[in-house]
């Protein structure tokens, strides 16, 4: 993927992203999630649960958009990716530590520390194919 001026460091401080799915003929879905990856220009990781709208829309169309706010005001990055799901094995080891990320109160439960399972969590591995600036105006969302 071709490099932007300013897109990592923009991306390094996004802390929330825009994750957009698609669906029914180019319809699209847009909704904020929590931002743990460092390099836009790598495969980028976004845990979730297995019954929402954007793991059953990826099973369709793999085709993902991941957008941030540019420093200049109004301006967001778009990047292309090709999504796909993370080995179950990987997602565990990977699930366990966003779960105390969002809830280290539980760091000591047995069932936590001790090789619990977490069943229907899956993590989507977002492969970056091209990116590029765009407008607020022009990022559609869909309630």
């Amino acid at each position: 993927m071709e490099r932007i001026e300013g897109m990592l460091e923009d991306f390094e401080q996004s802390k929330v992203i825009l994750f957009s799915t698609f669906y029914e003929k180019g319809k699209k879905l847009t909704r904020p999630m929590t931002n743990y990856n460092y390099d836009p220009y790598q495969t980028m990781w976004f845990p979730t649960f297995g019954d929402t709208f954007k793991v059953g829309h990826v099973m369709k169309n793999t085709k993902v958009l991941v957008l941030f706010p540019r420093k200049k005001e109004g301006e967001f990055y778009e990047i292309e990716g090709k999504a796909e799901f993370e080995d179950p094995k990987v997602t565990e080891h990977k699930w366990k530590w966003w779960y105390l990320f969002w809830h280290p109160e539980l760091k000591n439960y047995t069932w936590i520390t001790q090789g619990g399972k977490f069943p229907d969590r899956v993590i989507i591995n977002v492969q970056p194919i091209k990116a590029r600036i765009i407008k607020a105006e022009d990022i559609d969302t869909i309630p």
